[in-house]
């Protein structure tokens, strides 16, 4: 079966992206340079891929076989979670917030594995409202996205410094979710594709909202900069909603064709290895942001060649 393989391309560069946002990218060399790309660029990646897989689960909901779909990815998300447990897993007491936490864990997902998780979450949406006209969609989807820009900018700003919803509006969770992150992209991706937006758009007309979206992420992101500095991170930049439907379209009209599932499948093993990756290079290394990026790209593909291999027998990683 012929597949579109620039956007299997376009998922190793998002892949290549996150293993940059987790290893500081630049962090050694300039600190307005990491800002903008860990802090701006970067942050392009899961969004992107979330259109994706919302642009092909439109023919998983056509083909009615959602159930094999969700089945396949929840078993992904138990094997991975599986395999970081060391790094989360532990027994807790009977207090209510030890129990509240673990649980937390377990439905958010370790680390990077949230992606799966609120991907998971978004799909349940989009079964139960996909059959309601594409106007509503859109304007649910827009406006869960909006409430999580929103909480993420009154968090990260302080707007109720001292209050429990503050620190509430904090935890990655609140606004990094199925519902107010994921699903917007899994919707828009799977509203294009039942709208067949790539076929009326031509390439002038993304290259253009390309560069209009990303020009107005870097100024998203030099003005948060700007304005408050070193924090904890940004997920819920306003103007993703523009920059990577744009991109996504982009590569999709470039639409070079293939049958090999390889780049695919080296995309997915880099993004789930890659933390344990950083994880062991920074504890047998000295390397610095830059070249630990580098580095961990590197073995992550080398990585990810046996983890292929091993996926060929039991089918259950990738």
């Amino acid at each position: 079966m012929e597949r579109n393989v620039s956007l299997d391309i376009l998922k190793l560069i998002m892949a290549f992206m996150v293993v940059g946002l987790h290893a500081g990218f630049l962090g050694d060399i300039t600190q307005i340079g990491q800002h903008l790309t860990v802090q701006g660029l970067f942050r392009i990646a899961v969004p992107v891929f979330l259109l994706i897989n919302g642009y092909y689960f439109f023919q998983v909901l056509s083909r009615k076989n959602s159930g094999l779909w969700f089945k396949r990815v929840f078993i992904l998300y138990i094997v991975w979670m599986l395999i970081y447990s060391f790094f989360w897993f532990y027994v807790p007491d009977f207090s209510l917030k030890s129990i509240t936490l673990f649980t937390l864990k377990i439905l958010f997902g370790y680390h990077h594995l949230w992606y799966i998780s609120g991907m998971i979450g978004a799909a349940l949406i989009l079964v139960f409202s996909h059959k309601l006209p594409s106007f509503f969609l859109i304007i649910i989807s827009l406006t869960f996205f909006f409430i999580g820009v929103l909480i993420q900018y009154l968090g990260n700003y302080h707007v109720f410094e001292g209050k429990v919803i503050d620190e509430v509006f904090n935890l990655n969770w609140s606004h990094r979710n199925s519902v107010f992150f994921a699903f917007p992209f899994l919707c828009l991706g799977y509203l294009i594709h039942k709208h067949s937006i790539i076929d009326k758009v031509n390439l002038k007309i993304t290259s253009i909202g390309c560069f209009l979206g990303l020009f107005l992420l870097f100024i998203e992101s030099y003005f948060n900069y700007v304005n408050i500095g070193e924090y904890s991170g940004f997920d819920n930049y306003l103007s993703l909603i523009i920059v990577c439907p744009f991109i996504f379209l982009f590569a999709s009209k470039i639409n070079i064709k293939g049958k090999s599932k390889n780049i695919a499948l080296y995309s997915s093993s880099i993004y789930f290895i890659h933390a344990l990756v950083l994880l062991i290079l920074a504890e047998f290394s000295q390397l610095e942001e830059t070249s630990l990026t580098f580095w961990a790209v590197l073995c992550s593909v080398i990585a990810s060649y046996f983890i292929i291999e091993i996926n060929k027998k039991v089918k259950v990683m990738l």
